[in-house]
């Protein structure tokens, strides 16, 4: 084998090993002749583009920005949907969604309930946490440790948490009032109101903040993955002959 077989060989290897390590990621387009034909002489030329390397493919699967964004689906999925889906497709016929309609039921029922203020707040405690909203990863960490209350921590359900806290609040501080001599809320608005502002104003920002670090952390993957992918994009570059 002469040298330049070598090459040829060392230089197919390479790129094989490069497109398969980036599972697909990286790709060598090779866009087809352009066949021109002229009417008056009959002569045809034929016009050969170079190949180029496609390092970012939105509608692929393996593309790293959708494998990225598809982890984080997967995390952020609710188990119930995931319980449903499997279970959809154990049984034949159109998806039924067996939990998530059973949930919807009882909520259904319990809504028919007189409105009274202890059926608001059960029911609004159950809402705060969202217990059919708890995602994959959430659950991961509460069978892990079941006993640990950090893992029943989600930024969302503190929030409605808290905002279960204040509705409760105002209900004891509204019944209560029944037994105070003067007519209205036991505690007047004039002191709720300051407090119960201040909260949700911290709940704005706290949501404000939340969302800024997420999409932050998500922009800034993606500038990673695209650093990532040009550099690799140009490591294929040098293996691939274009012509």
């Amino acid at each position: 084998m002469n040298h330049r077989n070598l090459a040829a060989w060392f230089g197919v290897v390479a790129a094989s090993l490069l497109l398969l390590g980036g599972g697909g990621c990286v790709s060598v387009v090779r866009p087809p002749p352009l066949v021109v034909g002229s009417g008056e002489t009959g002569d045809v030329r034929v016009i050969k583009y170079p190949a180029y390397i496609l390092v970012h493919d939105s509608a692929s699967f393996w593309d790293a920005h959708q494998i990225k964004d598809n982890l984080i689906g997967l995390t952020e999925g609710d188990i119930v949907h995931w319980v449903d889906l499997s279970a959809d497709d154990m049984t034949s016929g159109p998806a039924d969604h067996p939990v998530e309609n059973s949930i919807e039921w009882i909520k259904n029922s319990y809504a028919q309930l007189p409105d009274c203020a202890p059926v608001r707040i059960v029911g609004g405690l159950f809402s705060a946490v969202g217990i059919e909203k708890t995602t994959v990863i959430n659950g991961v960490e509460i069978a892990m440790a079941p006993a640990d209350p950090v893992s029943y921590f989600v930024f969302t359900r503190v929030i409605y948490l808290t905002d279960w806290v204040q509705e409760t609040l105002g209900e004891v501080n509204a019944g209560a009032g029944h037994l105070a001599p003067w007519s209205g809320s036991f505690i007047p608005q004039t002191m709720t109101a300051p407090v119960n502002s201040g909260v949700d104003w911290t709940q704005r920002g706290a949501i404000a903040l939340y969302v800024y670090v997420f999409h932050e952390v998500s922009v800034g993957l993606d500038y990673a993955l695209d650093g990532c992918e040009t550099v690799y994009g140009g490591v294929v570059w040098c293996f691939v002959p274009t012509e």
